[in-house]
Parts: C-alpha cells; structure tokens; sequence
C-alpha cells in the first residue's frame, strides 16, 4: 500500500535542515528602549504589538504607575557599606570611651604586631605584654612627658592628642572630647578612685 502525501504538507517543509531540527524558537526576545535592551517574553510582546494605540497607552501609564509604587532610587536606599560604617565609627568612640590608642584597634595592627604604647587600655596592653616593659615606660613618662610622642609615629591626624581642639582660633581654643591620655596609667585614673573605699556619711 503505497503511502500518500499531500501537497500541503510538502509546501510546509522547506528545507532538510529545518525539518530535522529539533531547535525551538526563543521564549523571549530583546527590545531596545531608550538606549537598552530588555528581556521579554515573545507571546506577550506579539499580543502587545497588536493592541489598538490608545489600549496600549492606558496600559503603559496604568503599569508605569504601579511600578512607581514600589520602585525604590538607589540614592534613597541605604548603601551597602553603612553597617561597617557604624561599626567603625563605634569602634573609634569606644577607643576614646576607654583611652584605647587609634593603633592598638583590630583595622589597624594585628595582635603579634603589638608593641606597648603607654597610657593604652587594649587588652594586649593590659595583659598580654611584658609588664617589665610596662612598667619601664611608664617610669619614663613620668619623667619625661614627651616620652610618649617619642615612641609612636608622627602623624597630622588627631589621634595622638590628649583633647580634640574644635577650632584652631589661638585667643579662644575651643576644647572638645578627650582622645588619649598618655599618663592614664600613672596618675590615678577616675574609674579607680570610684571604684576605692566606700565613702560613709554620719
């Protein structure tokens, strides 16, 4: 039985290449708007295209609105480094709260980089370094005030200071928080005298 085939279906086949295809055509397409191109799905793109001018206008302002509703500027979003930021600035205020030294903070040396500096409440300070050397430097600053600034490095920044100065107006200094005290060590610091001998009233 010989098989029969319309000629509808020959007129459908083109070539070989395109009948043995197993390819299919993208779901989605690009469109070029306002100097870039978008992802969007082909079907729906199509229907679009059909729609009466005015339909589609009314469907771009109604979908534009919506869209403003949500959408969120990049400039009015919190940007991705704030939380760092806050640490940071935490980080600074807790070393002046706590005479801590600007280098002795965990961005600044390592902890086996640590070198005494006098005055410095860190824990390295405190408890991990040599109390011999703490104590020598200590003796030397109490003779010599300037002993502190000859055992760190020469910096334009603040932060070797004892008190911030708010203005550089030389008849009337303004004077502000406290940085670090290098003699916090050798004269009794106030959280010691709190913390002494109860006082008892009659």
């Amino acid at each position: 039985m010989n098989n029969i085939i319309s000629n509808d279906v020959i007129t459908n086949i083109v070539t070989d290449d395109e009948y043995y295809s197993c390819e299919e055509e993208p779901d989605e397409i690009l469109v070029k708007e306002y100097g870039k191109y978008f992802s969007i799905n082909k079907e729906l793109y199509e229907n679009i295209q059909r729609l009466p001018n005015q339909l589609r206008n009314k469907l771009y302002i109604y979908t534009m609105r919506k869209f403003w509703r949500k959408y969120v500027p990049l400039t009015a979003k919190v940007p991705i480094w704030n939380d760092y930021a806050n640490y940071q600035r935490n980080l600074l205020f807790q070393a002046r709260q706590h005479n801590i030294h600007f280098l002795h903070l965990p961005c600044n040396t390592l902890p086996h980089n640590k070198q005494y500096i006098v005055g410095c409440q860190c824990d390295d300070c405190l408890y991990k370094l040599d109390k011999n050397i703490h104590r020598e430097e200590n003796e030397k600053q109490y003779f010599n005030p300037f002993h502190f600034f000859d055992t760190i490095p020469q910096t334009g920044s603040k932060w070797n200071y004892r008190i911030e100065i708010l203005n550089n107006n030389d008849y009337e200094p303004i004077f502000g928080y406290p940085i670090f005290n290098p003699d916090y060590d050798i004269y009794e610091p106030l959280k010691y005298k709190i913390s002494g001998k109860p006082i008892h009233f009659n």
